[in-house]
């Protein structure tokens, strides 16, 4: 696991070990003792990186402008309910635009650039071939690598907090899947690059007294969860490449998370946070009267 720190905090840190190493037998003691203090220097550095993070995920940036255009669509949500409401977005649906539109488009400037693995460069299934539509809740936020942060903590035994070069180094899996707005439509046979949760949670080491996953928007105002049980999913994916190319902004990227057998609100953009927690969390689109789980088919959100 890696977690941002000064190259003169690094070079310490590697002195001390290297020193520890190089003790006689007699003093196996006291380099054990070193080696466990720099340890816990680490597990600390990590967590304090990581809180901060999430803090700054929580301060919400939102002008009056955007403050009055959610409330009047929380409002129009609350009036209508939330199955007219998707019936009035899908009324007015033009059909989207194609990946190329929103990849030509794109505002991330995330360097280096994620290479792909094999399988995602050869694009198994045909996600470019489908239409998004975007839908957003905030302004699109913009993103530089120079900035870019990503962190899991809470009831975790190793939070951590990554910068945009260390987290690319994370190994990754490519996996074919579908994706599902709840207004109606679909793309199909998308083919995703990513971290699985999963293996991320794994890593950060859960605690017991976690019962669920809540994931920040770096927009600073969107929100999602998952229970522990359901975040463990084997295609439930940290995505950093769709169809073998960089995710584009408008479609969440340069991080979302993928939720494929539930409705695409579960499947958080621009993703920068995770954060085990023990009471359950209503996320954005829930707290409005969506189902909470939002399984395609089978809820009614």
């Amino acid at each position: 696991m890696y977690h941002a720190i000064s190259r003169s905090r690094w070079l310490k840190r590697q002195q001390r070990l290297e020193q520890a190493a190089a003790r006689p037998p007699a003093a196996a003691s006291a380099a054990e003792a070193d080696i466990a203090s720099v340890a816990t220097e680490d597990a600390t550095e990590g967590r304090t990186a990581a809180q901060a993070v999430i803090a700054a995920l929580k301060e919400s940036p939102i002008t009056r402008a955007s403050f009055l255009r959610l409330v009047a669509g929380v409002l129009l949500v609350i009036a209508v309910g939330p199955a007219f409401y998707r019936w009035i977005k899908g009324a007015f649906d033009t059909g989207g635009s194609s990946t190329a539109e929103y990849v030509a488009s794109d505002g991330n400037r995330m360097l280096p650039p994620p290479e792909p693995l094999p399988d995602s460069a050869a694009v198994v299934g045909g996600g470019a071939k489908g239409n998004f539509r975007i839908y957003t809740v905030t302004e699109i936020p913009t993103f530089s690598s120079d900035t870019w942060k990503f962190a899991i903590s809470g009831l975790v035994d190793k939070p951590n907090a990554w910068n945009w070069e260390q987290f690319l180094q994370m190994k990754r899996t490519v996996q074919v899947s579908d994706f599902h707005c709840v207004t109606g439509w679909s793309v199909y046979k998308c083919t995703w690059e990513g971290i699985p949760l999963k293996q991320l949670l794994a890593a950060a080491g859960v605690q017991a007294s976690a019962k669920f996953v809540k994931f920040y928007s770096g927009d600073k105002v969107y929100t999602d969860a998952l229970s522990l049980s359901q975040a463990n999913g084997d295609d439930i994916m940290v995505a950093v490449l769709m169809d073998g190319k960089p995710i584009p902004q408008k479609l969440g990227g340069p991080v979302r998370l993928i939720v494929p057998q539930m409705y695409a609100y579960k499947s958080v953009k621009w993703l920068q946070g995770i954060e085990l927690i023990e009471k359950e969390h209503m996320g954005y689109w829930e707290v409005r009267g969506y189902d909470n789980d939002a399984w395609v088919g089978k809820s009614n959100a």
